[in-house]
Order: structure tokens, then C-alpha cells, then sequence
């Protein structure tokens, strides 16, 4: 009897890999819609009634849509608390100092209006919404303190600034003296409050800084 041949089973072919597609590209129409909607909200409404049914229905567009950009409601308000401001540009001036303090002014302006309005809304949706607040800062503002964390740094390396200087409690101390005087006390649209604000805040700045200067 001949001997049977042992029929090898050919071995498995690995499926080619698929092709890895570039993720779609952000709608920037969609977004800039949600946006403005959820904002209008934001200013005419409790912010508990501040919904996604509420936010897609004012801009029209769908829940699906919205979710493939937000992964929750509080990531797209935390964008929406956001997206009316625009970021510290600095202001240079003769010293590190002169320079921030230019630029904080500026930038204090707009607690007024909407801005400020929006920045209230923020706080106080924050101190209910831990998860909020979390986003709050890590995607929008813990960014805007760059610009300044930089210059600060830069006021270090070129020997004004102490070596030992903290950064992030330098912009801190900075950041309470303005939210203080300008959304704490609000000294409102009055010219002689707002010079009087501004006065108070720059010596505030300078005596913090003073301190913080390499001797």
C-alpha cells in the first residue's frame, strides 16, 4: 500500500493592514455655530438650563454632530466659556515688569460686557462642577498664562528676576491682584474708578515684583 501523502494546509495569510486614514478634519462653521449658541444661552439663561436639547436646538445642529466634536456637555461649555475671549497679547515694554503690567491692563478691559459676564458664569459653574472646573483649566486657561509665564522666565534668564523665582505663583499673585480689583471690587465703566483700579493694581504688581527682584 503506498504511503498516503500528508496534504499540508497552506498556512493562514496575515490580512494586510488597513490603511490608516487621517481623522476628519474639525468643521470650523460647526463649531464657531455651537459656540455662539451655547454663549447666547449662557447670557440668557440659568446655566443648570443650559442643555445640550437647549444648545442644539438654538443652533440647529444635531446631537450627533455635537458629540463628535464634545465629548460632554461640560467640555462644550468650557470651550463656550472660553471662546469669546481673546489671548494676552504682550505689550513690550522697558523691563519685564513694564511689560506685563501693559499687558494685564489691556487685557483687563474686557471684564466688561460679555466677557466679564462669561467669566462670572465661569466661576460660579466651576464651584459647583469639579469636572468643569478641571476642564476649564486645562484646556483654556492654564494656556493663556504662557505669554506671561514666558516672559517672566525671560526676566530670569536675562538676571532681573531672582534665580529662585516661582513662575507659577509669580502669574498666580498676579492673576488674584487683577480678578480682585477688576471682577471683585468691579470698578465698573466710571474713567475715575477704572484710573483708580488700575492705579492701585500697578502698585500692588510693582510691590509683588519688588520682591521677586535679584539682588
Amino acid at each position: 500500500m503506498p504511503d498516503a501523502v500528508a496534504s499540508v494546509a497552506p498556512a493562514p495569510v496575515a490580512p494586510a493592514a488597513a490603511e490608516r486614514r487621517p481623522g476628519r478634519p474639525r468643521d470650523t462653521a460647526l463649531e464657531t455655530t455651537v459656540l455662539s449658541a451655547a454663549v447666547e444661552l449662557l447670557l440668557e439663561r440659568d446655566t443648570r438650563d443650559v442643555t445640550i436639547s437647549a444648545i442644539t436646538e438654538r443652533s440647529g445642529v444635531s446631537r450627533a454632530a455635537l458629540y463628535r466634536r464634545w465629548s460632554s456637555r461640560e467640555e462644550l461649555l468650557a470651550a463656550a466659556l472660553d471662546s469669546v475671549r481673546s489671548s494676552i497679547g504682550l505689550k513690550r515694554g522697558s523691563t519685564t515688569l513694564e511689560t506685563i503690567l501693559a499687558s494685564y491692563e489691556e487685557a483687563a478691559t474686557d471684564v466688561d460686557g460679555t466677557v466679564g459676564a462669561l467669566v462670572k458664569k465661569r466661576i460660579a459653574m466651576g464651584l459647583e462642577n469639579d469636572h468643569l472646573r478641571a476642564l476649564s483649566w486645562e484646556r483654556h486657561v492654564s494656556r493663556r498664562r504662557e505669554p506671561i509665564a514666558e516672559e517672566i522666565r525671560c526676566g530670569i534668564s536675562s538676571g532681573e528676576l531672582s534665580p529662585d523665582v516661582d513662575v507659577e505663583a509669580m502669574i498666580d499673585l498676579i492673576n488674584g491682584l487683577y480678578y480682585y480689583q477688576f471682577v471683585v471690587r468691579a470698578p465698573g465703566t466710571d474713567a475715575n474708578n477704572l484710573e483708580a483700579t488700575r492705579k492701585r493694581v500697578r502698585n500692588a504688581v510693582t510691590l509683588v515684583w519688588e520682591g521677586a527682584l535679584r539682588r
